[in-house]
């Protein structure tokens, strides 16, 4: 029985055909809700499904689950299946919105110090490889340089104070010690033995020494001598040579250099310095040297020769930044 009137919501307290307060046909309502039962009890039967019919919580009237307001009363029923759809879609659709506007998950950052570390790395390791590179280019143009001097003989034009080349004087005595020599030698060191303060004895048996090649034994006759006589430019320069050809360059260097702090117009000096300095690798040092000598006396045989190891620099120079 219809308790209320579906359009106005008056209570009916009698059965009525229309609403007494709007005209609304109630029996229109009550056929309505018979062929909604009719047609629910068809469909549960087709799909051997018993759906469970939804109750109106005001006027307790059974009403189809497809239903969104109460058959009887007109008032909006809450666990209908339609409303449950409704909710459904609209949950779906707010989970859609929620998740489109979710972010991505997050990349995973990499670690700025270890990246950092790894580029500093790379770049010392490739300034190490270019370091290197720098290295064996300037080894290789400097090997040339010597081998280039070597063949022009360049380094073999150490000249002693006494103006003679202390590279012929080597050929002389390469074959063996000259038996000549050997007697003056003996000579002479038994002459010192018995008078160790002969100096003139001491240098002689020095240079004898240096000549036959027995160039240990002349640099302990030449420390002996200088010991005595340690301002002597010519005998430092001789005991440089020395070393020279035992290629102690450094050594060489600076007992040549001492020399010409004793005699600073000492030429021959200067062009010893700059062939020793270019043998060691010292190449501006080695010009430094050569310049000076030119510049003490640029028409004598001395300067000459330093002139023209200048020129060999300059042409290796010009050669290698060729290539």
């Amino acid at each position: 029985m219809v308790k209320f009137c579906p359009n106005c919501g008056f209570k009916l307290e009698k059965k009525y055909k229309f609403c007494p307060e709007c005209g609304f046909n109630i029996e229109s309502v009550d056929e309505i809700n018979s062929d909604l039962k009719n047609s629910y009890a068809k469909t549960a039967q087709n799909s051997q499904e018993a759906l469970t019919p939804v109750i109106c919580e005001n006027c307790g009237e059974e009403n189809n689950p497809e239903n969104t307001q109460c058959s009887s009363c007109g008032i909006k029923l809450r666990n209908s299946t339609a409303a449950s759809s409704n909710k459904t879609s609209a949950g779906k659709k707010s989970s859609e919105k929620s998740y489109s506007n979710k972010s991505l998950p997050p990349v995973k950052s990499v670690d700025k110090k270890q990246a950092t570390g790894k580029i500093n790395n790379n770049s010392k390791e490739i300034k190490k490889l270019n370091n290197i590179k720098t290295i064996t280019v300037v080894s290789v143009a400097f090997g040339i340089a010597i081998i280039i001097l070597i063949f022009s003989g360049a380094l073999n034009s150490l000249v002693l104070p006494s103006g003679e080349s202390a590279a012929n004087k080597s050929q002389n005595t390469s074959s063996g010690v000259d038996l000549g020599n050997l007697d003056k030698i003996n000579s002479l060191e038994a002459q010192i033995k018995s008078n160790p303060q002969d100096t003139a004895a001491i240098l002689e048996l020095a240079h004898l020494k240096n000549d036959s090649g027995l160039y240990e034994q002349a640099i302990k006759n030449y420390k002996q001598y200088l010991a005595l006589v340690p301002k002597d430019p010519d005998a430092r320069i001789d005991m440089g040579i020395c070393y020279y050809n035992l290629q102690n360059y450094q050594t060489a260097i600076d007992e040549m250099e001492q020399a010409i702090k004793y005699d600073p117009k000492h030429q021959i000096g200067y062009l010893d310095l700059g062939i020793v300095n270019l043998a060691a690798g010292n190449l501006e040092k080695s010009k430094e040297m050569l310049k000076k000598a030119v510049q003490l006396d640029p028409n004598s045989e001395y300067g000459k020769k330093a002139e023209e190891l200048l020129k060999s620099h300059s042409s290796n120079e010009n050669k290698n930044g060729g290539q």
